[in-house]
């Protein structure tokens, strides 16, 4: 595993409080320009918990990344493969999802719908003050999922080191929160 440590000072090298998929991308830009070097985004999104990681990462990335946080004083434990998601109860069932290829259905007319892009502590925000269990997921007028409250409570409370903190995973977008349960 990445020491949490240094996923910290790369965060304070880009001047982020919170990362999401969507800042991948500008990480990559900074290493790339300030060391010269190359970090697909796709890794960087491993890094950061975003993506599927399915062995250790390679001695260029961590080395490019302890030299972009200046970080050559950390020690880095021996790499492990790391579990993904956390084991939930064979009870609990996540019922919110995203349509793969297709629009779900057409987009309802005059009900609030919900886009992939917002962010979980906005959702739940929504979610609670109008009561409600569920909403549409919608984007450019099709309905594209649907998203429940209770899975959201639950991807915030299921105890993963991959993620981090609570306040990250306020700021996660809805596409990946969901693609998240969907994984585990």
């Amino acid at each position: 595993m990445i020491h949490d440590e240094l996923r910290k000072r790369v965060l304070l090298k880009t001047g982020l409080d919170h990362i999401t998929s969507r800042d991948c991308e500008q990480i990559a830009n900074g290493i790339n320009q300030s060391l010269n070097r190359h970090i697909s985004v796709t890794t960087l999104k491993r890094v950061f918990g975003f993506a599927k990681k399915q062995h250790s990462f390679s001695k260029y990335t961590l080395a490019t990344l302890m030299d972009y946080a200046n970080a050559d004083e950390l020690i880095l434990p021996d790499h492990k493969p790391e579990t993904f998601a956390p084991a939930r109860p064979d009870n609990i069932k996540i019922l919110s999802f995203l349509a793969e290829n297709e629009p779900y259905a057409e987009a309802f007319n005059g009900q609030e719908c919900l886009n992939p892009k917002q962010l979980v502590l906005e959702a739940l925000e929504i979610l609670q003050k109008q009561n409600l269990e569920f909403l549409p997921l919608a984007d450019r007028g099709k309905c594209i999922g649907m998203v429940y409250g209770k899975d959201l409570v639950y991807f915030l409370g299921c105890d993963d080191q991959m993620y981090g903190t609570l306040y990250h995973k306020f700021n996660f977008d809805l596409y990946t929160a969901i693609a998240i349960l969907r994984r585990s």
